[in-house]
């Protein structure tokens, strides 16, 4: 009797569905379950609070909560200010995102040629980035002091005197130095996502096109950009949440003036929330942001997301291809046979082409070290020579009296936030190490659930729910833990830092774990089942060991991301005891005396120095991480 083969496929998929669904061993789930519930816990309520609160009037005097709908909102939309600054938020995202993804592709090209120093010069592209926005924001606004910063001082030294001026007395130059400087920032974060795409493209893709005759030019637009589509893709929306998000560097460079002229949507809710006390207007314009950023990242998945394709499978030892939300990478385009039209004799074309690489190479190490190396050397300058005019970029002399002034109790100043560095540097360090450690931890355990079941419903939709917490902007929750925190008595502690920071790094930690097992072959833990260990004994012997590049890939992102961060600490915390350097640095600023100068850039140094110090030694597990995680979508 022959069976029709659609009549057994459809009785057998029943059970092959069931058999399945009970495949997924407990482990998993317990694997990702304290992940879960903690971003249950310090993400998904406050964020519903925060709702709650931008449905209701509140009076922080009398502490009486009204409810009044959606007035909120229409007080909002009705205000002219708010349209103001959200056309200011597109005009500053559209450039800073416009700007880091240009300047970050060219220096992923240049870093993945190999030359001489280019590990010296990989690592000197990632210390802006490394950088707090905080001291980016102290070391630029000092450059473009209208008085006496660095630019007008160097154009005093060349005899260029009458070009200086004030450069943030004009609003409209005032955002687009501010957009600069964000691009200055954040440009090395697009590098180091682009260079590992870069680094895992298969290299004979070039050497059969440069054996078909193809140019450089038609190259890249023929392989490598289809390649990167969908890193670029994953970078953008980065970068667009960066930008809508930026609060720091407006704060330190310009809060938001001169007038409104750099007042985005971050600064005009943190104004409303903060410094008006508007708690439900101030919630509703930041829920709108949160929505601008979703809807930018759901526009460029739809809009770049890569087609799917059909074509053969690759063989066993050719690379795999990461993929992106909807597909695989698109495929690669066949060149035709190119007309060779010669310009230049092909000598002359070398040597250009040399020259025109060693130029680009030599302007990637001054963009991204000058900077540093002036905040560095005004850090050595006497108070006198930061105030002097007309200015001079060259000190006098060189002293290390504003070192001592924040480092020693008997440093020769009188300034209250000098004396706050060193338990501030301890802050940082207590609480970055914390953090890093525990959420490498829980996201370890949690990577390799969604790792090895992402096909379940159940994980798949975990996964998606996780990542959509990173485009949530840190003010929208800051404002729930603001007033949570201060119920519960975890204003002014370590733990409610702790807290806080989770909610942008178990995120991170879990989807660069994930990205990480996935390239774990599952044959080691059959093995390791069938020779009698437990799960959990298979996890921490077998797979641990082998993922270990990942996991200190992860803690070097973590404690990053955790020592730079300012505003949650700027406004969970009030007292010394922990404060973190950059809330430290900003509240010199709030001093505004010129001969606390000195101390200031002394402590921003400070507080470059271990991030810049892990970037710079440790560029390998950044770029590594970067391939393994922060760029497979």
């Amino acid at each position: 009797m022959t069976i029709p083969m659609q009549s057994v496929s459809a009785s057998v998929a029943p059970k092959g569905r069931r058999r399945k669904k009970r495949s997924v061993p407990a482990f998993a789930y317990l694997a990702v379950a304290p992940t879960l519930i903690l971003m249950v816990l310090i993400v998904g309520l406050p964020l519903l609070y925060s709702l709650y609160l931008s449905f209701n009037s509140t009076n922080p005097i009398t502490k009486r909560w009204v409810f009044v709908g959606l007035a909120n909102y229409q007080k909002v939309f009705n205000d002219a200010a708010f349209w103001a600054s959200l056309g200011r938020t597109l005009y500053f995202s559209s450039l800073a995102v416009i700007g880091t993804t240009v300047l970050g592709t060219l220096m992923a090209l240049v870093l993945n040629q190999p030359f001489f120093g280019r590990g010296v010069l990989r690592s000197v592209v990632l210390v802006p980035w490394a950088m707090a926005p905080v001291s980016v924001g102290v070391l630029w606004s000092f450059v473009y002091a209208g008085n006496f910063g660095l630019l007008n001082g160097l154009l005093h030294d060349l005899g260029l005197g009458s070009l200086a001026r004030p450069w943030f007395g004009d609003g409209f130059r005032a955002l687009n130095l501010v957009t600069l400087t964000q691009v200055w920032n954040q440009a090395p974060l697009t590098t180091l996502m682009l260079l590992s795409a870069l680094q895992s493209m298969p290299a004979n893709l070039h050497r059969a096109a440069l054996l078909d005759g193809a140019g450089s030019v038609r190259r890249f637009f023929a392989i490598t950009l289809p390649w990167l589509k969908p890193t670029l893709v994953f970078s953008m929306v980065i970068a667009t949440i960066n930008a809508l998000m930026t609060f720091d560097i407006i704060l330190i460079m310009t809060r938001g003036g001169p007038g409104a002229a750099t007042t985005t949507l971050s600064w005009h809710g943190y104004m409303q929330s903060f410094q008006f006390l508007k708690f439900g207007e101030g919630a509703a314009i930041l829920y709108v942001l949160t929505f601008l950023s979703l809807a930018f990242a759901i526009l460029y998945f739809v809009v770049l997301r890569p087609r799917r394709v059909t074509a053969a499978r690759n063989d066993a030892d050719t690379p795999t291809v990461e993929r992106v939300v909807g597909g695989a990478r698109p495929r690669m385009e066949t060149l035709p046979t190119p007309r060779r039209r010669t310009v230049l004799a092909p000598a002359a074309a070398r040597h250009l082409g040399s020259a025109g690489f060693r130029l680009a190479v030599g302007a990637i190490f001054v963009w991204s070290l000058l900077p540093v190396l002036a905040l560095l050397l005004i850090s050595l300058s006497p108070a006198t020579d930061l105030i002097r005019t007309p200015p001079s970029v060259w000190p006098s002399s060189l002293t290390l009296d504003n070192y001592r002034a924040v480092l020693l109790p008997d440093g020769g100043t009188t300034s209250v936030q000098a004396a706050r560095v060193p338990v501030s540097i301890l802050n940082s360090l207590l609480i970055g190490v914390s953090v890093a450690l525990i959420n490498v931890a829980l996201g370890t355990l949690a990577g390799y659930a969604f790792a090895r079941h992402a096909s379940k419903r159940f994980f798949a939709v975990s996964l998606w729910a996780l990542l959509l917490t990173r485009m949530v902007p840190a003010l929208t929750l800051v404002l729930p833990f603001f007033v949570l925190f201060r119920t519960l008595g975890l204003i002014d502690t370590h733990l409610g830092l702790i807290i806080a920071y989770s909610t942008i790094l178990m995120p991170l930690a879990a989807w660069m774990m994930k990205s990480t097992f996935e390239n774990v072959p599952e044959s080691l833990e059959r093995a390791a089942l069938i020779d009698g260990c437990s799960r959990f004994a298979m996890f921490r012997k077998i797979l641990v060991p082998v993922v270990r590049p990942g996991i200190i890939a992860a803690l070097i992102f973590s404690f990053l991301v955790s020592w730079n961060e300012f505003l949650f600490a700027m406004i969970l915390t009030s007292t010394p005891r922990t404060q973190t350097i950059p809330v430290v640095i900003a509240g010199f600023l709030n001093q505004a005396r010129f001969y606390e100068y000195g101390p200031l850039f002394a402590a921003s140094v400070l507080a470059i120095l271990p991030p810049v110090t892990v970037a710079f030694f440790f560029q390998r597990f950044l770029v590594q991480g970067a391939l393994s995680g922060a760029v497979k979508g």
